[in-house]
C-alpha cells in the first residue's frame, strides 16, 4: 500500500500529460491553394521565409512526388478537391461531392467531431454532409478580394452568411481554427479539423510589413521562366505576366506571391501554437499539403492548368505520432491518396471504392514504392505519364511530344524526345501513357462533361488516343 500511494502522484502525472496518447489520433489537414512545391525553404528555396511550414516538414515525412492527376478546367482547384474528398481520380471523382461517402464523412462516421474553416469549392450540400461545426467558410473558387469575403458559419444544420471588412481571411481562419482547438482543449472525443486557406491564390494581397521582406531584385527567378511551352512558334518566350513584360514585372509578381506566402506560414504558426495549448499536439497528425502547382511564368505559363511540373506537381507532408520524423520518400503519389492515408492511421475502415492508395506503409518505411508510373491529364489536349526517372508529355493540338530526364533535368529544360538515342523510352511512355489513359477511365464523353461543368462549350474534340 505504501509503494502504491508513493507511486500514485506519478502514475496521475502520466496520465494527465499523456491524455489522448493510445487513442484514435485527432487530424489537422493544413491545405494550402496555388502554391508551387517549391516555395518553401525546407525544398531548397533561398529566397522564401516558411520557417513554420518548414518545422512541419521538417519534424515528419515528406514526399516529394506527390502530383494533382489534373483538371479539366482552368479551376483546378475544383477536381482537386473532389479528388482528395472523394478517393477518387479525375475522370471518377464527382465534382459536387454529390455521390459516395466523402473524407470527413468516413471520420465523423466513427464518432469524431469534425470541423472546418476556408474554401469549399464543391457546394454547400456536400460540406453539409461532412461537418458538425464550422465557421469562416468561403463557399467558391476565388475571392475577388482577400479582405472582405463572404463568409459563413453553421448553425443548426444551416450555413449563415457574414462578412469581416478589412481583415485578411487567412486571419480569420487561423482565429477560427484556433477558437475551435480551445473549445477542444477537454474533450476527449477525436476531432478531424480541415483548413483549406485561399492564400497564396490571386489576387496577391499581403499585410505591409511582409510586403516589405521582398525585393523584387533580389529574388531568383525560376530557371525555366521564359522557355517556350510546347508547340508555341520558335523564339517566342512568353514571360510572366503576358503582354510581353518584362522579367522585373515577374519579379514583382513573385515578391507578391512569397510576401503572401510569409503570411500564411506565420498563420499556420499560429495554429500550431494555438494546438500546442490545447493539450491535443501529442495525439495530433497534422497535414500539411498545396492543392496543386502554379506556374509564374514556367514555361511561358500564368496559370495551373498544365502538366509541367510546376503546374502539377504538390507538396505532402505527415508529422505527429507515428510519423518518422526527417524522413524523405520518392514514391510516386497523388492527392487523392491522402483519404485512404488518412483512415488507415486512424485505423478506420475504408469504403471500397476508393482508387486511392493508402501511403501508410510508405510513411512506414515497409513499402518506398506505391506506383511504377504516374499519370496526368490537363484540359483536352495535355497528358503526361512518368515514372522514376522519365516523363512524357504529349499534347495534341499542336501535336508534340517532349521527354524529360526529371533526375537531371528538375526543371524540364531540355526535350530529350527528338534524340534517337530516346526513341525506346519514348515508345515505352507512349504505350504507358495509353494504357493510363484507359486504366483512368478517361473517355470522350467524360472529357466533355467535365469541361462543360465550368461553362467551358466542350467543342473541342477529344484528343485522338
Amino acid at each position: 500500500m505504501n509503494v502504491f500511494i508513493r507511486i500514485l502522484p506519478l502514475l496521475i502525472l502520466i496520465l494527465t500529460t499523456s491524455r489522448g496518447l493510445g487513442s484514435p489520433p485527432n487530424i489537422l489537414f493544413l491545405f494550402t491553394d496555388d502554391q508551387r512545391f517549391d516555395s518553401f525553404g525546407a525544398m531548397g528555396n533561398p529566397d522564401v521565409k516558411t520557417p513554420h511550414m518548414d518545422r512541419l516538414i521538417r519534424q515528419g515525412t515528406l514526399f516529394t512526388n506527390a502530383y494533382i492527376q489534373g483538371s479539366m478546367v482552368t479551376a483546378t482547384c475544383l477536381p482537386s478537391r473532389a479528388m482528395i474528398m472523394s478517393g477518387k481520380s479525375l475522370f471518377r471523382a464527382p465534382m459536387q461531392l454529390d455521390s459516395g461517402t466523402l473524407l470527413p464523412q468516413a471520420f465523423r462516421a466513427e464518432g469524431y467531431t469534425t470541423f472546418a474553416t476556408g474554401k469549399w469549392h464543391n457546394g454547400v450540400p456536400s460540406f453539409l454532409r461532412c461537418f458538425g461545426k464550422a465557421e469562416a467558410v468561403f463557399f467558391g473558387g476565388a475571392a475577388g478580394t482577400h479582405l472582405n469575403v463572404p463568409l459563413n458559419y453553421l448553425e443548426n444544420g444551416l450555413m449563415h452568411p457574414y462578412w469581416v471588412p478589412g481583415v485578411d481571411d487567412t486571419v480569420l481562419y487561423a482565429d477560427a481554427v484556433i477558437h475551435f482547438l480551445q473549445s477542444e482543449a477537454s474533450q476527449s472525443r477525436p476531432f478531424f479539423c480541415y483548413v483549406p486557406f485561399t492564400a497564396p491564390h490571386s489576387p496577391y494581397q499581403a499585410p505591409d510589413e511582409y510586403v516589405q521582406r521582398y525585393v523584387p531584385e533580389r529574388l531568383t527567378l525560376p530557371p525555366n521562366v521564359n522557355l517556350e511551352r510546347a508547340g508555341s512558334p520558335p523564339q517566342r518566350p512568353r514571360p510572366f505576366p503576358r503582354q510581353g513584360r518584362s522579367n522585373g514585372d515577374s519579379r514583382t509578381r513573385l515578391a507578391q506571391y512569397y510576401a503572401m506566402v510569409t503570411h500564411l506560414d506565420h498563420q499556420i504558426g499560429r495554429i500550431l501554437e494555438g494546438l500546442t495549448r490545447s493539450g491535443h499536439a501529442r495525439n495530433t497528425i497534422v497535414v500539411l499539403a498545396t492543392d496543386h502547382g502554379y506556374s509564374l511564368g514556367s514555361h511561358g505559363e500564368r496559370g495551373k492548368a498544365n502538366g509541367y511540373e510546376h503546374g502539377s506537381r504538390a507538396l505532402i507532408s505527415f508529422s505527429g505520432p507515428g510519423i518518422p520524423e526527417g524522413e524523405r520518400r520518392t514514391a510516386l503519389v497523388y492527392l487523392l491518396d491522402l483519404y485512404p492515408t488518412l483512415c488507415d492511421l486512424a485505423g478506420i475502415t475504408l469504403p471500397p471504392d476508393l482508387d486511392g492508395l493508402s501511403l501508410a506503409p510508405a510513411i512506414r518505411g515497409d513499402a518506398l514504392k506505391t506506383r511504377d508510373t504516374l499519370f496526368t491529364a490537363f484540359m483536352a489536349d495535355q497528358r503526361t505519364i512518368r515514372d522514376e526517372r522519365w516523363k512524357l508529355f504529349h499534347r495534341t493540338r499542336p501535336r508534340t511530344s517532349q521527354l524529360f530526364d526529371l533526375i537531371n533535368d528538375p526543371h524540364e529544360l531540355n526535350d530529350l524526345a527528338p534524340l534517337p538515342q530516346y526513341a525506346d523510352t519514348l515508345k515505352r511512355l507512349h504505350r504507358a501513357l495509353a494504357q493510363a489513359r484507359r486504366d483512368a477511365g478517361e473517355t470522350p464523353e467524360r472529357v466533355q462533361e467535365l469541361m462543360q461543368r465550368r461553362g467551358r462549350s466542350g467543342a473541342r474534340r477529344h484528343p485522338a488516343q
